[in-house]
């Protein structure tokens, strides 16, 4: 008996976009009905998450996490979103989207780790109708994330006419104010010396007899102040008048020339003592003799510790550094993940022998200088990432351009992994 998966025709659209993002319909076919169920194997399934973590499980794996740490925190979220988002009055959601949805946003780019998972799917199907009609300055960091996850899923997978693309004007989204931990105590500590100041000065103002109060200021000084000195006052006031500030210069840069993506080598690999699906690496990026950059990798289950050790790799080095576990990652090994998620392998050079720990990774007529940091607002990465992939002779491209490495020799060397073909870059 064919898998069948019945959705209202205005309802549940979190698990109609699970089901087309996945291309779920090798799996089971889909039907409108009055009520959701998914019938597969004899069984009958109306619970929303359980469906959709069906359909992921079957198709992109890796979208319930990487690693253990990350598949804990997805089936976190799933729980809260089944108490606190999908059964609960718009009023409700609305409250939710601000408290607790945009606070998290803010310093985050999906819900979990650094990549699209399944709650990212399931949050943006449920908010989508909220989202038309809602103010930009309310929750600027879910529309922010609601317009990238709109760009990577729907319209990038044409599935405008099941979800139609919001317009949001993300120009009219108040910068946030970032107040370090050391200037905050300062501006405290200074409030706080004013507000004493402000004190005493209230209590010799009160303590002042009356006759002095009138001595501080008499009413004839006021009245001889000369016109010509009121109108200057007048002029300066509009000169001060601060002028429109200038509108941000546009480049024409590509964005894939801002990634700073370097040859690595790694020096030494160990488990992470604190998470069993985390390795610690000490790489080689070329930034001084004997210097290396620190980066954790959740690849404990695609690679044993021994073939972690002395081997070259291709490293995103420009993200701003992260804590796993503890310990502070200054970069990102990159990795192709094989269409079925099963298989991850390193990206490296095709001919080590001409390549050193630095070189850096270019694309053709693409090129530009890399952001020292890149900016999680500005969204680099998770612009540029769906578009990296290895094709079917092993080799990674970013849409139409190989990935090319600047040797010291002027030749351009390519990358590649070993097995997987047609694997997205991450």
């Amino acid at each position: 008996m064919a898998a069948v998966l019945r959705i209202p025709e205005k309802s549940h659209k979190d698990v109609l976009l699970v089901y087309k993002y996945t291309k779920a319909e090798s799996l089971a076919r889909l039907e409108t009905s009055e009520t959701l169920s998914f019938e597969v194997d004899g069984d009958k399934v109306d619970a929303p998450i359980a469906i959709s973590k069906y359909f992921v499980s079957k198709t992109l794996p890796e979208l319930l996490g990487n690693n253990a740490s990350e598949q804990a925190e997805v089936e976190e979220w799933l729980s809260w979103i089944n108490t606190s988002l999908r059964t609960v009055a718009k009023k409700e959601v609305l409250i939710a989207m601000e408290k607790k949805l945009d606070v998290h946003l803010a310093s985050s780019t999906f819900f979990v780790g650094n990549q699209l998972t399944l709650v990212d799917l399931i949050v943006f199907g449920i908010l989508h109708s909220y989202t038309k009609n809602i103010r930009v300055e309310k929750v600027p960091n879910v529309l922010r994330w609601f317009d990238l996850v709109q760009h990577m899923v729907v319209k990038k997978n044409d599935l405008a006419n099941d979800f139609a693309l919001v317009e949001i004007n993300l120009n009219d989204v108040p910068e946030p104010v970032v107040v370090a931990p050391a200037a905050l105590e300062l501006q405290k500590k200074d409030d706080k010396k004013k507000a004493a100041k402000g004190d005493k000065e209230d209590e010799k103002k009160k303590e002042q007899p009356k006759d002095e109060k009138k001595k501080e200021q008499p009413k004839d000084e006021k009245k001889e102040q000369p016109k010509g000195e009121k109108k200057d006052k007048k002029e300066k006031k509009e000169k001060k008048e601060k002028k429109p500030a200038a509108a941000p210069v546009e480049t024409d840069q590509a964005t894939v020339s801002r990634l700073d993506i370097r040859v690595g080598y790694i020096r030494s690999c160990k488990k992470h003592e604190g998470a069993d699906s985390l390795y610690v690496e000490e790489i080689d990026l070329g930034d001084g003799e004997g210097v290396y950059r620190t980066i954790v990798s959740g690849l404990v289950r695609w690679y044993p510790l021994e073939e972690m050790q002395d081997r070259w790799v291709l490293c995103l080095t420009n993200l701003k550094p992260a804590s796993m576990r503890g310990i502070k990652s200054h970069g990102m090994v990159l990795c192709a993940t094989a269409p079925d998620g099963s298989k991850v392998e390193l990206l490296s050079p095709v001919d080590t022998s001409k390549v050193k720990p630095g070189d850096r990774v270019y694309f053709e007529g693409m090129e530009g200088e890399p952001e020292k940091v890149l900016n999680p607002k500005k969204k680099y990465w998770e612009t540029v990432q769906p578009d990296l992939k290895t094709n079917d002779e092993l080799l990674a491209y970013y849409q139409d351009k190989p990935f090319l490495i600047k040797t010291a020799s002027g030749e351009a060397v390519q990358c590649k992994v070993a097995t997987v073909q047609g694997g997205g870059i991450k």
